[in-house]
């Protein structure tokens, strides 16, 4: 992070904290993410958690003229391949490229409703959660014409989701703000991985890759940072999908996330 991206992103943390503007924090946050991570589109949508069945209760986007292509992907979110990420119980950062290949994503029922007219091309997407209540989703839209979100982007993104489940944990759960802390849906979370991973008897290499892939890792880094092969990651995917009795990684994050 080079000098002035590093301001920018002091600026936003001092923004966020020291406001008590539901609307200011919204504005603020898509601003300043779209100068960090550059992208013609922003769009935060936020949850009510105590509804008794799923609802989007607010549209936030930068530009403003953006928020169509969102209100016709909340009226069809149920189309959305990945929409499994709203009901995870952790914060979640993933680019969508890495989870859809392009024939199904650019041809996909959601694509063709919301975002074509804007020529979307790839989203890069963060989830906000808190005491194990999905708040809402940040998303960043990237066209053909920009530049691939890379993997400072994600780990970028992945730097703030401490501050804003907290922030937006106080904000839209009504909470006294209190020093923040590990919240006790963190350990909930560990604790269940550590068991599903111990029920299935996983491997300590295979363990990695699970936890690495819970990150959003995707399997570029992994390899990196296992000294592995695209061969050898592979064969570790299908032993640890056959143990758990799954084919994909889509269902491996809705059984560890508890979704």
């Amino acid at each position: 992070m080079d000098t002035n991206h590093l301001l920018i992103f002091s600026d936003l943390l001092y923004s966020l904290y020291t406001s008590d503007d539901a609307e200011g924090i919204n504005r603020d946050l898509l601003a300043y993410l779209r100068m960090l991570i550059p992208s013609p589109y922003a769009s935060l949508l936020t949850a009510d958690p105590d509804a008794p069945r799923f609802t989007f209760n607010g549209v936030y986007c930068d530009p403003t003229d953006f928020a169509s292509a969102e209100q016709n992907y909340i009226d069809n979110y149920e189309d959305d391949e990945i929409q499994w990420m709203l009901h995870s119980k952790v914060s979640t950062v993933l680019r969508e490229s890495d989870l859809l290949k392009n024939e199904s994503r650019l041809h996909s029922a959601i694509y063709e409703k919301c975002y074509r007219p804007y020529h979307i091309y790839d989203t890069l997407q963060m989830s906000i959660v808190y005491e194990r209540k999905f708040l809402g989703v940040i998303t960043l839209f990237h066209t053909r014409e920009d530049p691939p979100f890379t993997e400072d982007d994600m780990t970028l993104l992945k730097s703030l989701d401490k501050h804003l489940n907290y922030i937006y944990g106080n904000l839209l759960l009504k909470r006294p703000k209190e020093r923040p802390g590990r919240s006790s849906s963190a350990l909930t979370d560990t604790d269940r991985t550590d068991t599903l991973i111990e029920q299935a008897g996983l491997t300590r290499r295979e363990s990695e890759i699970v936890r690495l892939v819970m990150k959003a890792i995707p399997n570029a880094k992994i390899r990196e940072q296992l000294h592995i092969t695209d061969n050898t990651l592979q064969k570790h995917m299908q032993n640890i999908y056959r143990k758990l009795h799954i084919s994909s990684r889509l269902e491996l994050f809705r059984i560890m996330s508890g979704s």
